[in-house]
């Protein structure tokens, strides 16, 4: 089959797969349920406290069974800004570099496969995949609201396609150039040193607050037209212009304080940028191709309303860790097929004083601990160093843990303890449970026997 064939048979597949979600034989069939041991806030104020109609979620799982489970509570019409960062078509792996202490404190830095980005290689199933949820997506965005698509040169012209036939031609408003110094460069063609980012409306009526920035005079020297302000700065005069359409916004660097290690991490400014643009204070905005977060940090800090999805356990914890250091109120759930790992976890009770309110200070050490690592997941290099770890010392191996003081049956992270696994301590009645996270994003889940 030619490329437009293929397209075209893509659209047309994508469309038939959307008008079955949406009928009620698909209502009827398995759909997107959470798994009860796996529901949890992880807040640093009383769980759920910012929780309100369309409060904070982050979820670990299926988009296309997600947001149909949205478009059924009866989410339709409240996205007032959609991003995605979806994949690009490039028929590549790619890592995330996390960081793993040896015995001595020392840091390594271990690869990791963060997600494959290869549909199996064929054009047609990418186009049937995109096209459906980007049929979700338009179902669940505002009347007024905008998507923001951001992809590269591998397959912004298929998506440009898909969204003329989706959205209509009328409702494409931009086509962003992020523009950047970063990525590689090549002797037979000129270095690669942008993305694009599709931006589309539903209807003609969209919300968009266009920025201004500086335009400097010609020799920098002030113009003295009539009517027109001009102010000067260290460089020179210049006046205020509605930005352009292409943008210069540094990526993330290397040592980075923003810096993650995932491979296709976006800046926060970059994310601030769209976020400022296309809502306002307390609106409802999404991504269901999470990664590593940054638009939902992004989010979390310009005080809108968020949920974000990743199938991948690697992307959503290390965006459970980023949301946390800004001390973030949101509610965490998983599919309910990617249940809690049992029986992973020793624990040990070293001391137990009890207090006056009948309330007891605990002291746990942790003393076994059987991660579940992919080793074919991992890089070849950095095996050798995984697999000692998981001979001599698995311990190393562990991020934090998270713990519950009063387990009633759903999780609610009340405390995060990131190093001194051999002295956990918190206030309990003696129903507490644990949930210890690996360097890799995998949760294990233990309770204390002190029922």
């Amino acid at each position: 089959m030619s490329t437009i064939s293929d397209i075209l048979a893509g659209i047309e597949a994508g469309r038939k797969q959307f008008e079955y979600l949406m009928s009620e034989e698909a209502q009827e069939a398995s759909d997107f349920e959470y798994s009860e041991k796996h529901i949890y806030y992880d807040s640093w104020s009383e769980a759920g406290t910012k929780s309100s109609e369309n409060g904070n979620e982050l979820v670990l799982g299926d988009n296309l069974k997600y947001m149909r489970r949205l478009i059924r509570l009866g989410y339709s019409g409240r996205f007032r800004l959609l991003y995605l960062d979806p994949p690009f078509f490039t028929k590549a792996k790619y890592n995330a570099t996390v960081d793993v202490r040896d015995n001595e404190g020392k840091l390594h830095k271990v690869h990791h496969l963060a997600y494959d980005d290869t549909f199996d290689r064929n054009l047609e199933y990418y186009v049937e995949n995109m096209t459906t949820r980007l049929l979700l997506m338009k179902e669940l965005l505002a009347d007024d609201g905008t998507i923001w698509i951001h992809l590269d040169w591998h397959s912004s012209h298929y998506i440009k396609l898909i969204m003329d036939e989706l959205m209509g031609e009328k409702n494409f408003i931009n086509e962003i150039i992020w523009s950047y110094k970063s990525g590689g460069s090549g002797k037979r063609h000129f270095a690669r040193k942008h993305d694009t980012i599709l931006v589309y409306s539903k209807t003609g009526k969209y919300y968009l607050d266009v920025p201004t920035e500086k335009s400097y005079n010609r020799g920098y020297k002030p113009y003295h037209f009539k009517g027109v302000e001009e102010y000067v700065d260290e460089v020179g005069w210049y006046t205020l212009v509605n930005m352009k359409d292409v943008w210069t916004v540094d990526m993330v660097g290397r040592t980075s304080a923003e810096r993650t290690g995932y491979a296709t991490q976006k800046p926060l400014n970059l994310m601030k940028r769209i976020i400022n643009a296309a809502s306002e204070p307390g609106d409802l905005v999404g991504d269901f191709f999470g990664g590593s977060g940054s638009f939902l940090e992004a989010a979390e800090q310009l005080e809108r309303s968020w949920i974000g999805c990743d199938i991948e356990e690697l992307a959503t914890a290390l965006t459970k860790k980023r949301l946390d250091l800004i001390e973030a109120n949101y509610t965490y759930r998983a599919e309910d097929t990617m249940t809690l790992r049992l029986g992973k976890v020793g624990l040990k009770l070293k001391q137990k004083d009890e207090l006056e309110n009948g309330k007891c200070l605990f002291n746990y050490s942790i003393i076994s601990f059987e991660p579940d690592i992919e080793i074919g997941y991992i890089q070849i290099n950095d095996r050798k160093f995984i697999q000692d770890a998981l001979t001599n010392d698995t311990m190393q191996l562990v991020d934090y843990v998270m713990i519950d003081p009063d387990y009633r049956g759903a999780f609610k992270c009340e405390i995060v303890a990131e190093k001194d696994f051999d002295n956990i301590r918190f206030l309990s009645r003696g129903n507490a449970a644990l949930i210890v996270v690996d360097v890799f994003g995998k949760e294990y889940f233990v309770r204390t026997d002190n029922e």
